[in-house]
């Protein structure tokens, strides 16, 4: 069976990779690229500013008899040589961008295992971004960031990683595209118009390396993909989260069989948003299945979120249990003013671990409130209220609940 399902992604990579080299062949030879274009412009058009500036040194030789001619004229050459190497690169246009991030962070219980363990406050960068972008030409485009996290906060990493190293291309026969490299994968959509990331997003979050093939005709927005990568993402963020612990002498895969599908629908333009995912990853003893749904809904000034995301298939843990996880989140964004930038944010998030009994410090719900404003063109303020709601054993001396603020002030450019 393993052997079936590696030939099965074997074929697969061939026939994406067959199919796009078609297409750039087709593509190269109906159209020249830009690059050359652009090349062979700058030349003529450096050729006629020579042949102009030339024409004028002798007109001016022959009037005023001074001998500064060959100087201006070696001036010209060389900024059209410059022009012409520069030319010489092989995309359209390059961009560079990023934001800064100060975060100030306040909890009135600084470990949920302790409730008496007093308040606590923070002060770091929440995240630093670095980001460029490459765009070869309209079927072809690169990107990759860097960034660090929690800078100068406790617990806080920091060392600068490579966050996202993708390329795109697109086939100009068909409406076909393939990503690859290291990304977010196309597995849930983790709204959030606040500080604080979702909760669906640190459960089912896949960040890593995979290969992406999409579908997209010019119907309503539709996207349709299928991507591969290696991992079993999930299943450890709900490890690393508490809510599943691994059995003793757990199996783990080495092969390429982790696969996500998604679907993508805009029935109405600037409006109405609709996507389902599904997503399998090898486990011990049977492979875990995740499926989600989400739709993003623009109203007048208002936009409303939702998104919910289940286990189809869990392996078992440590308790011997297949539990089957499951969460939604649902928000409101309000813009009141259209010309003042400034958004009111609402989100209630329920998580449900479906184990018997309470656990301690098992989140059980979460209620965010908030705002941002942009107060200048390239700087944003956001304020953040959050009340967490644990799960706490009985006689526990575990919290069941933690009010924390959160401000921030951003800088993107």
């Amino acid at each position: 069976m393993r052997r079936l399902f590696t030939r099965a992604h074997v074929c697969c990579a061939l026939v994406v990779l067959t199919t796009f080299l078609l297409c750039s062949m087709v593509a190269a030879a109906e159209k020249p690229s830009v690059a050359i274009e652009q090349k062979e412009n700058l030349q003529r058009e450096g050729k006629e500013e020579i042949e102009e500036k030339r024409s004028a040194d002798t007109e001016l030789e022959e009037q005023e008899q001074q001998p500064i001619e060959i100087e201006e004229t070696d001036d010209e050459d060389e900024k059209t040589e410059g022009t012409q190497i520069f030319s010489r690169l092989p995309v359209e246009k390059i961009t560079l961008g990023g934001f800064i991030d100060l975060d100030y962070d306040y909890y009135d219980v600084s470990d949920v295992s302790d409730k008496d363990s007093g308040s606590s406050s923070d002060l770091g960068l929440g995240s630093v971004e670095l980001e460029l972008r490459v765009f070869f030409n309209k079927w072809v485009k690169s990107k990759i960031v860097l960034t660090a996290d929690d800078v100068g906060k406790e617990g806080g990493d920091d060392n600068i990683k490579l966050d996202e190293a993708i390329f795109t291309m697109k086939c100009p026969l068909v409406p076909l595209y393939f990503t690859g490299g290291k990304t977010v994968l196309p597995f849930g959509v983790f709204e959030d118009h606040l500080i604080v990331g979702t909760l669906m997003e640190e459960l089912y979050e896949v960040d890593t390396v995979g290969a992406t093939l999409g579908f997209t005709p010019d119907f309503y927005g539709l996207d349709l993909s299928i991507t591969v990568y290696k991992g079993q993402d999930i299943i450890e963020n709900l490890n690393d989260f508490d809510t599943h612990e691994f059995s003793p002498g757990r199996q783990e895969s080495d092969d390429v069989s982790s696969f996500i599908a998604n679907v993508t629908l805009e029935p109405v333009e600037d409006m109405l948003i609709l996507s389902v995912f599904y997503d399998s990853e090898p486990g011990d003893g049977r492979r875990n299945q995740t499926m989600g749904g989400a739709f993003t809904l623009d109203v007048w000034k208002l936009s409303l979120d939702a998104e919910y995301v289940t286990a189809l298939a869990r392996e078992k843990g440590d308790n011997g249990e297949e539990n089957k996880d499951s969460a939604w989140v649902v928000g409101l964004a309000l813009q009141p003013i259209e010309s003042v930038p400034l958004e009111f944010a609402v989100r209630y998030e329920d998580f449900d671990d479906d184990q018997s009994g309470d656990q301690d410090e098992v989140l059980d719900y979460r209620y965010v409130a908030g705002f941002s404003y942009k107060f200048l063109k390239w700087a944003t303020f956001f304020f953040e209220y959050d009340y967490w709601k644990y799960e706490r054993e009985s006689g526990s001396d575990a919290a069941d609940h933690v009010n924390s603020l959160h401000f921030r002030i951003g800088l993107a450019f």
